[in-house]
């Protein structure tokens, strides 16, 4: 048994698991929510208080961290660039203040990077040598397997599937750019995409207007498209349109043997995967690539975090 320890910065939750990395099993995790105040040194602070509680119950030695974190991390698996969602990480040197805490070595890589490693080593990307990963949530974003090693690309940017320009005149996206895939298919876009419409002649015919606009969510989309609400389907399958689109567009580019997609939006289950795959088929040159739903549910964070061990 080789155990490890995977951590798992999120922007609103942080977690930590002890895991057996033979196995690829969480034996014992801990949780909180990302501290709303304090910046990166509390949310820092907090998670060596949970990596010291594991450790010190660990049944055997700790052999190494492993670290899926919320933003850009740099090629050299140890900095952090910066957090869209917590103040202070810009260019902070977590690999070093996690080693120097703990004692033992850490490595470093971005939320997307870390579920792809964690998929193909431990869930829905087992048993082929490619893998494209997509996470589906507020956001896009996602991690690139080649030859079953994690493609970081020359200044650790690969894998930023959201961030194809498909519509160059489209709406902003949060990276500064127009008509990004995130910009036309995640919860955010929907739900922007959602009020929208119902400023106009439909808006009043449809269930969504009943909820107050700022607490409009892709969520509430995904329910009443579910349920038959005209004004909601269509905004739900346009988006599907578009992320299909993305990942065949990815897909002929890189060529996996299997696409992976996780994140929030996925829970939608055949409402978001039946059309996904319909464009996908229609778009892609090589039949054989599958989409298939990630298997690693709220895990793949701190199992993430534990698969770069296997590759450092």
């Amino acid at each position: 048994m080789t155990l490890v320890l995977g951590l798992d910065f999120g922007g609103t939750k942080l977690a930590a698991g002890l895991v057996d990395l033979q196995q690829g099993s969480v034996l014992a995790r801990r949780s909180m929510a990302t501290p709303v105040s304090g910046g990166a040194s509390a949310s820092l602070q907090a998670m060596l208080a949970m990596a010291q509680a594991l450790i010190a119950a660990a049944p055997a030695p700790v052999q190494g961290v492993g670290i899926s974190f919320g933003g850009p991390v740099a090629a050299d698996g140890r900095t952090v660039r910066l957090s869209m969602h917590v103040a202070g990480w810009d260019q902070v040197p977590l690999a070093r203040h996690v080693e120097g805490a703990l004692g033992l070595p850490a490595i470093v890589a971005n939320d997307g990077d870390a579920a792809a490693l964690a998929e193909y080593h431990f869930g829905a990307g087992q048993g082929v040598r490619h893998l494209l990963y997509l996470t589906v949530s507020t956001g896009i974003g996602g991690g690139i397997i080649i030859d079953g090693r994690l493609h970081r690309g020359e200044r650790a940017w690969a894998g930023e599937a959201g961030h194809q320009v498909l519509k160059p005149d489209g709406p902003p996206c949060p990276c500064g750019r127009n008509g990004c895939l995130e910009a036309l298919a995640s919860g955010l876009s929907i739900a922007r995409e959602a009020r929208l419409r119902l400023r106009g002649p439909d808006g009043a015919t449809s269930a969504l207007a009943a909820i107050p606009s700022d607490a409009l969510t892709a969520q509430h989309v995904a329910e009443a498209a579910a349920a038959g609400d005209a004004l909601a389907r269509a905004v739900w399958n346009e988006a599907m349109g578009w992320l299909g689109i993305g990942i065949a567009s990815a897909a002929n580019l890189l060529n996996p043997g299997r696409v992976v997609l996780g994140g929030g939006l996925t829970r939608a289950g055949a409402l978001l995967f039946d059309p996904v795959r319909h464009v996908v088929a229609r778009r892609v040159i090589d039949p054989e690539v599958s989409v298939v739903p990630a298997a690693l549910g709220d895990d793949v964070g701190i199992l993430g975090g534990a698969a770069l061990l296997r590759e450092s």
